[in-house]
């Protein structure tokens, strides 16, 4: 493993040392080099495949298995056998001759037109998100209802929901014609319970006997699930596929989405030792596993139900699955392709035996990254070796138009990535920013890079290299676009960084500015202007509130900060995730959020000097529900004196309502969220005291208990997560809410969602 890494860096070295003297397509490799590079090569049958992984299991399997595979199952005699779910681990020199430039105004939608979409990395290279709008209509995904509003102008109407699953999480969606393609985890739960009498199974291994005990565990599963939307007012599902794994992201393009899916082998289930004494008999029984193991338990398989129709299988074939000659774990990392046009079906796909982290796509490159940490155990306290112990892997996908993803490419760069933003694809050269060390040390170890790949044959190798960017500090944010870049790092100051991306065989950091606070998002306004979202900091680096920068780059040797807008105690989902920020005519939609009111969204306008103007603020207001309860309010004092005078005194400063609810009676509070709990389940809670809690209330067991907490001026579901640009209005989404507001006055016009995706109040 070392010897490869070493010639890897050497090939690298040696190419970007020749880069300055002679092109790059004349940078060449013998056929003894390429054999040692980090590269995939497809196994030709099934057979080829499972010898492949037994072969490297057995040399790597130990007492305790081996890692992110196999669930738990517990013994009681000095061994029992353990693993983990399937569960993937979701960011100045003097310069010659003319500025480097990026191509004009970047858009901030994947769709042209009256109205605006996602805001997406790459034009023509749509992102799932959970709103979705093509002008006529909006879907919205959230607590695990989709949500279909017809708009009229500035009005809309919800037509119809359809409940997706309750148990998913991270919905998020496409639509193309009258389908829409929702994306998410699940956690699926088995109980495996070997045992089919009191006295349990016996597993004889020489000197090793366990008897097994059931035990609970999770297994994560990908789901693709098609909607039909042709009736507005009729949402059906259409097709559903589940797939062994963990979905990371997906990208549209033209018809065809490519979606990456990380899967790890979870039907494993290890030995493991209750001490030192039964190691090497834990071990001999995990080989003994390994040996007995099929296909199916290493590779991912599918499940695909359309009406009546259920199909399933492996989800790609052997020979679809590439190997890397450097080991890259157990893992099958998949990219599938499917044709929206068609419908939901298997899709065609590409596998590597290997883990993935994160996702960028150009128009036809599909880039994984994922960092590796060292193989070898590093000491406690031994931190210089662990700080420089890890890299970072990259397969590139070609993804032609109507094709299926085939693999073209892998490389290795040391450190690890950022977010999506820290790779970037231009003249067919991918550009990764990377950091090495560790950020949270004192001994200021870190350091981030930017790297410029190129691909030679199946081999992605380092053409181009600057680093010295943000030393002893941490990366906050990167944008690279065309022939510059930018990237914050941040420790008690910011400093800015500008890159001259323009020879990509000899980038080149070209300006650098230290200001108060950082930027965690930064977004291109035009070819002299960068917007700045993040947070505002004091010279020591205490964390002020929001800020949101203009940095004028039209001289990228001098960068200015010319304009911020802040906000003291607040914050933005923008900061985090890119989808969250809107823009259209230089007018920026940024959702606020704050622990003191109820949800917003600030418009800035960006001036043609950069200036930040404030235009005004939409706040999703809650409904104020002119109610009295018509239950009896507790009087928290008549359990002074009892044993449940304990209870009372928690519910005092600032608690909750107690009321009591005979059948039949409404009760809820105003605006406020209640709680319901039958009073012939309260030994649910209160165990023995329930009895004389219902004996004090004089309640029947079928009365119910509220407990309502007042909103206090703070409504979590009103906090405003996306917004759009849909001709003269402005939707902002919050999750309780759909709201539009005309853009002229700023006046509320429309709130077609509430008390629909999740109610307010009762």
């Amino acid at each position: 493993m070392r010897r490869i890494l070493a010639i890897t860096l050497l090939v690298g070295l040696f190419a970007t040392g020749c880069s300055s003297s002679q092109p790059s397509d004349q940078v060449s490799l013998g056929p003894e080099d390429i054999q040692l590079v980090n590269r995939l090569v497809p196994f030709d049958n099934c057979e080829k495949l499972l010898s492949h992984i037994k072969e490297e299991a057995t040399d790597r399997v130990g007492p305790y298995g081996l890692d992110n595979s196999g669930y738990p199952i517990w013994f009681n005699d000095g061994v029992f056998r353990s693993g983990q779910p399937d569960i993937a681990v979701d960011s100045a020199m003097e310069m010659g001759g003319a500025a480097p430039t990026f191509s004009g105004e970047e858009e901030s939608s994947s769709n042209a037109g009256s109205f605006t979409g996602t805001n997406v990395q790459e034009l023509g290279v749509d992102e799932p998100d959970i709103l979705k709008t093509d002008g006529d209509r909006i879907l919205v995904v959230n607590n695990g209802i989709l949500s279909y509003i017809a708009v009229n102008g500035g009005n809309g109407s919800l037509t119809d929901q359809i409940e997706i699953k309750s148990n998913a999480y991270g919905f998020e969606l496409f639509i193309q014609g009258d389908r829409a393609f929702l994306l998410a985890n699940i956690y699926n739960y088995f109980y495996d319970d070997p045992m089919p009498d009191e006295d349990g199974v016996s597993i004889e291994d020489g000197e090793l006997a366990m008897d097994v005990m059931p035990f609970e565990y999770a297994k994560l599963t990908a789901q693709i699930i098609e909607v039909d939307l042709s009736d507005p007012f009729n949402l059906e599902i259409a097709g559903q596929m589940s797939i062994s794994g963990s979905y990371l992201s997906a990208r549209l393009v033209g018809d065809t989405v490519r979606m990456a899916v990380n899967s790890a082998p979870s039907n494993l289930e290890w030995v493991y030792p209750s001490g030192p004494g039964s190691e090497d008999r834990a071990t001999r029984f995990n080989r003994e596993l390994i040996e007995e193991t099929s296909l199916e338990d290493w590779v991912p398989t599918y499940e695909l139900s359309k009406g009546a129709t259920t199909s399933s299988g492996p989800l790609l074939q052997c020979d679809q699955i590439h190997q890397p000659s450097a080991f890259a774990g157990f893992d099958v990392l998949s990219v599938l392709s499917f044709d929206l046009s068609e419908g939901l079906t298997p899709g065609g796909g590409v596998g590597v035996l290997a883990s993935g982290q994160t996702v960028y796509s150009s128009l036809d490159r599909f880039y994984i990254a994922t960092t590796k940490w060292a193989e070898d155990e590093v000491t406690e306290g031994d931190f210089t070796t662990w700080s420089d112990s890890y890299t970072t892997d990259i397969h590139a996908f070609s993804i032609g138009v109507g094709n299926p993803a085939e693999y073209v490419a892998s490389g290795q760069v040391d450190g690890t990535l950022l977010n999506q933003f820290s790779m970037d694809e231009y003249g067919q050269r991918l550009r990764i920013v990377t950091t090495t060390g560790s950020p949270w040390s004192e001994q200021d170890l870190s350091e981030s890079q930017l790297v410029v790949m190129e691909e030679q044959g199946d081999i992605l190798v380092e053409v181009g290299q600057v680093g010295g960017l943000g030393k002893g500090e941490s990366l906050y944010s990167v944008r690279l676009l065309d022939e510059i870049g930018f990237a914050v790092t941040f420790r008690q100051i910011d400093p800015f960084y500008v890159l001259d991306l323009s020879d990509p065989l000899n980038p080149l950091v070209v300006g650098e500015l230290k200001i108060p606070g950082f930027s965690t998002y930064l977004h291109p306004i035009d070819n002299n202007f960068v917007l700045g979202i993040g947070q505002n900091a004091t010279d020591e680096g205490r964390v002020l509130g929001l800020k949101v920068s203009a940095f004028d780059v039209s001289d990228p040797s001098n960068p200015i900060e010319v304009s911020t807008w802040t906000r003291n105690d607040t914050n933005s989902p923008a900061e985090y995730d890119h989808r969250a920020f809107q823009i259209r005519d230089r007018l920026a939609v940024l959702p606020l959020q704050s622990w003191s009111g109820d949800g917003s969204a600030v418009l800035l306008e960006i001036q043609q000097n950069g200036e930040i103007i404030e235009v005004g603020e939409i706040s999703h207001e809650p409904l104020h529900i002119d109610k009295t309860s018509d239950c009896e309010i507790v009087d928290l004092d008549i359990l002074i004196g009892t044993s449940l005078e304990v209870f009372a005194e928690e519910f005092y400063d600032g608690g909750p309502i107690i009321q009591l609810c005979k059948e039949g009676e409404d009760g809820g509070y105003g605006n406020d969220y209640c709680e319901s709990i039958l009073v012939a389940e309260l030994d649910n809670y209160f165990g023995e005291l329930a009895e004389e809690l219902i004996e004090i209330l004089d309640a029947d067991t079928n009365d119910r208990i509220e407990q309502c907490w007042p909103s206090g001026g703070y409504n979590w579901e009103l906090q405003i997560q996306r917004s759009l640009f849909i001709d003269d209005s402005l939707w902002t989404m919050s999750w309780g809410r759909l709201q539009s507001n005309d853009l002229l006055s700023l006046e509320e016009t429309n709130q077609p969602l509430v008390e629909t995706i999740i109610p307010i109040g009762n």
